[in-house]
């Protein structure tokens, strides 16, 4: 076989599991909160014995398979890094929910999971049987002084979380924040892990409202097809490298 279809095939393996991350980015552009995530990669450069070693009796296939073949001494694949999270800001809409809440520049929500504390920029807020505030994954959302019960009344979330009723301060929704070169990592159903979190200096907060995702479908939706042809483009070649060995096989060495 033709070694120049290994790189080949490493760049469309590639190319495919970007175009995974752009499928989710997709998936997720109603999503509230959601942060669109880039797929990175590293190349890997592959050394290999320039000529093949030459054996005083014969080997068995499980040897003849670790053999290299004769040709460069080097082979450039490409294989995914890591995925990326930009942070950008959402467009921030208004819903008429006054439990909806939407962080304005950086923070995120408190949340305690099963799992332990977590965070979101999601702000769909609602109350629970226990009128705990809760995301819409029915996780408490955290204040300054831990879980957060509402009384019956009117609701209203100023400009720094605090949350009044009928006037009356009740609580104050905990704001988080990271160091730029620590950022929190995707964990499961949408949230952010990390150790690195502070509380927000000066949180800036809108009631009734929700941050939307940040991804751009149309910019999205040009990346998956510009991976589709680059995917194509890697197949077609690997058909025309299989054609040309086959060929070889089949005519070159024919006794005429």
């Amino acid at each position: 076989m033709n070694r120049a279809i290994y790189p080949i095939l490493s760049g469309a393996l590639a190319q495919e599991r970007q175009m995974q991350v752009f499928a989710n980015n997709m998936a997720n552009v109603n999503t509230a909160g959601f942060k669109q995530d880039g797929q990175a990669f590293t190349s890997v450069m592959a050394r290999v014995q320039a000529s093949m070693p030459a054996f005083g009796h014969s080997v068995g296939f499980g040897q003849q398979i670790g053999v290299s073949p004769v040709g460069s001494a080097e082979r450039v694949f490409v294989a995914p890094h890591a995925v990326h999270t930009f942070f950008e800001a959402g467009r921030i809409r208004i819903t008429g929910n006054p439990l909806d809440t939407a962080i304005q520049g950086s923070g995120f929500f408190e949340i305690k999971t099963p799992q332990g504390v977590r965070y979101t920029r999601s702000g769909m807020f609602s109350l629970d049987s226990q009128r705990r505030l809760v995301t819409n994954l029915g996780y408490p959302v955290m204040g300054t002084k831990g879980e957060i019960k509402v009384p019956p009344g009117t609701i209203q979330v100023n400009a720094q979380g605090a949350i009044d009723v009928d006037g009356r301060p009740v609580a104050t929704i905990k704001v988080m924040e990271f160091p730029a070169d620590h950022m929190p990592q995707k964990h499961f159903e949408g949230l952010f892990a990390s150790e690195s979190a502070t509380p927000a200096k000066n949180p800036q907060v809108q009631g009734g409202h929700i941050e939307e995702s940040n991804v751009n479908s149309i910019g999205e939706m040009v990346k998956m097809i510009q991976g589709m042809r680059n995917f194509e483009s890697s197949q077609k070649l690997i058909q025309t490298l299989d054609h040309m060995a086959e060929v070889s096989i089949r005519d070159v060495g024919r006794v005429l």
